[in-house]
């Protein structure tokens, strides 16, 4: 029987995909232009993972966060590095 290789890859967890998704979201030029944008829930991912998501975000001192009607929570942010 064959061993796994070293260099197989692991599946990403539940909340690294959600953390992904959301760090595109925030990477996107539109969002860095404006310095906010609205994250929402989607529908499949774990609530555990978003409160987690949030929490994190919530400590970030560059950071502001609005909740809004439906869940959807407004990001705010500075720029950390100025030009």
């Amino acid at each position: 029987m064959a061993k796994p290789s070293a260099s197989a890859s692991v599946a990403p967890t539940s909340y690294e995909l959600l953390a992904r998704r959301i760090h595109r979201q925030v990477m996107s030029p539109s969002a860095q232009l404006k310095r906010q944008t609205v994250i929402v829930r989607e529908p499949g991912e774990r609530e555990e993972d978003w409160d987690l998501l949030l929490e994190q975000l919530g400590e970030e001192e560059s950071v502001r966060m609005a909740r809004l009607e439906g869940g959807a929570v407004q990001l705010i942010w500075t720029n950390q590095h100025p030009d």
